[in-house]
């Protein structure tokens, strides 16, 4: 009898729909860094940014050492970081850039965005890390 009514509760809870998922963005990236870069004498804006995405993808398609490229990409997150205040929580530790950003829209691309790209006509294109709400 216990064994029934256990097995009809777990029936039960299985059929129950999930919880609705949050359609709001609760948070609005700044788009400007704070903080200077290692080798910058500014912090991190838009341009700036592509910039970075942009060496980025050539020193992969050079077949650069991916120890330095690595180096070179951690150092980005933190900037990333930075500029996505007060959204730090959306870059996460093992992100890579290509899911932070649209690297495929690379020449379209006038600036960077918090994970995203403001291409010439205006749009902004975002990486598949960005929360869909915040798109």
């Amino acid at each position: 009898m216990i064994a029934r009514l256990l097995a009809a509760s777990l029936v039960l809870a299985a059929c129950r729909e999930p919880a609705p998922r949050d359609e709001t963005c609760t948070c609005t990236p700044g788009n400007v860094a704070r903080a200077k870069g290692l080798r910058e004498d500014a912090p991190m804006d838009g341009v700036s940014l592509l910039a970075r995405l942009r060496r980025h993808k050539t020193d992969v398609s050079l077949g650069k050492n991916a120890r330095d490229i690595k180096v070179i990409d951690d150092q980005l997150r933190f900037a990333i970081v930075d500029f996505c205040q007060p959204c730090p929580h959306w870059v996460g530790d093992r992100l890579t850039i290509e899911e932070m950003f649209p690297l495929g829209r690379l020449d379209e691309a006038t600036r960077g965005v918090c994970m995203g790209l403001v291409l010439r006509d205006g749009t902004t294109v975002y990486g598949e890390a960005r929360p869909s709400a915040c798109r």
